[in-house]
């Protein structure tokens, strides 16, 4: 006998209407009020599974020192299924490019980068068009000015922001940023503003790790960098540092920036951090637009909610299945070190799940509906004609496909 509630008077077929539109995270809550409802929410789900228009796009590169050819693969999951059994998935292209560098994705759009040993020059890829397009911007910064570069897409005009980590001034709480327009068709520098910029001087700060994507939301960039969160509010030209949760559980990297993972969820930029004992999540509850003048007195607890943590038991049960052993000496490395090849790479709003890396050809995920990981797809072996870079979040449904 099917499992059915009540609300009121509504019929039950209009109470199932209504609890397809609630989205996944608030349709997991309500499996709490009663056994009933559980079992009701659960029946719905099987009968009704969510979609997603989200995605990955897996950047490799050719095992040849000399190599000119890269490539981009895009993955699109279909459905989330039983703990460590494959998912459905899709990738509808692969794409074979001369551009080394893939720097960040936006709702259908990436962005790539090349120099000529003077000058960065950034590329804007449309790879779903009829025909993959490369439309190349104006030269940007002198390869002399290292930058952290990111990407944001309306659906009809696109920014590219950079801010130069080794260009700020503690003293007069200033760092330089480049950003270009669309629609103007060039780039604008200017000197913003660096609030809390005492905190740089802070021991373990390194001012080179930052290179991880960025989140965009209401008008803030925000990024990892080393032990903070920059703030960029495009509005009030600004800069802002946030302390990150302190985590003194044992790192299992040296450049735990490389292990960590920022991204937006119900309006809230939400943290995560991979250690030993498995993955911390934070949520962020600070109203960034109530001022940042008493931020330095405030502690990581006012600012940061911790939410869970994910153990790596089950994962490091299964990590055979996922990663290809090359030879006995690197099974043996990896046996000892198997966590610091995780990196989490992006989170699936639709489906509630994290994206995860696993170095150095597999990607699984980790549902936050059922609490379990499930693969989504490997790569070839160690040694094979390429080799797995990075991976980025991508909306398939902004550009119609």
């Amino acid at each position: 006998m099917e499992e059915t509630i009540e609300l009121g008077n509504l019929y039950p077929h209009l109470i199932e209407e209504i609890f397809i539109r609630i989205p996944l995270k608030s349709l997991t809550r309500l499996k709490c009020v009663s056994k009933n409802w559980r079992s009701f929410i659960t029946r719905l789900r099987q009968s009704n599974p969510p979609t997603t228009a989200s995605g990955l796009v897996v950047f490799f590169r050719e095992n040849r020192f000399d190599s000119t050819l890269h490539r981009c693969t895009f993955i699109k999951l279909q459905d989330q299924t039983v703990a460590l059994e494959k998912q459905g998935y899709f990738c509808p292209l692969s794409v074979l490019h001369k551009y080394p560098c893939l720097i960040d994705s936006c709702k259908g759009l990436l962005l790539y980068a090349t120099n000529d040993d003077h000058y960065w020059t950034y590329h804007v890829s449309v790879p779903f068009a009829s025909q993959t397009q490369f439309i190349s911007l104006p030269p940007a910064h002198k390869v002399s000015r290292p930058s952290c570069a990111s990407l944001i897409f309306n659906g009809f005009q696109f920014k590219v922001f950079c801010f130069f980590w080794d260009e700020y001034d503690i003293a007069s709480g200033t760092m330089n940023s480049l950003s270009f327009s669309s629609k103007s068709w060039s780039w604008r520098e200017q000197q913003a503003r660096l609030m809390n910029s005492q905190l740089l001087l802070e021991e373990g700060f390194v001012r080179g790790q930052c290179f991880q994507p960025n989140v965009y939301m209401k008008g803030k960039f925000y990024w990892l960098w080393s032990k903070f969160m920059l703030v960029y509010d495009e509005n009030k030209e600004l800069f802002n540092l946030i302390r990150l949760p302190i985590n003194k559980s044992k790192r299992t990297i040296l450049n735990a920036h490389l292990s960590q993972l920022l991204w937006e969820s119900e309006g809230l930029i939400h943290f995560c951090d991979v250690v030993v004992e498995g993955i911390y999540l934070w949520e962020y509850t600070y109203d960034d637009d109530e001022g940042h003048s008493d931020y330095k007195a405030m502690d990581c607890d006012s600012v940061w909610r911790f939410e869970r943590l994910i153990v790596l038991d089950e994962l490091k049960s299964q990590k055979n299945e996922f990663v290809y052993w090359f030879n006995d000496a690197e099974k043996l490395r990896m046996e000892l070190s198997w966590t610091s090849r995780i990196r989490p790479c992006a989170f699936n709003e639709d489906l509630q799940v994290l994206y995860l890396l696993l170095l150095p050809g597999s990607i699984v995920t980790y549902s936050f509906e059922t609490q379990r990981f499930a693969r989504v797809w490997s790569f070839g072996e160690l040694g094979d004609n390429y080799f797995m870079c990075k991976a980025y979040p991508f909306l398939f449904s902004s550009l119609g496909v």
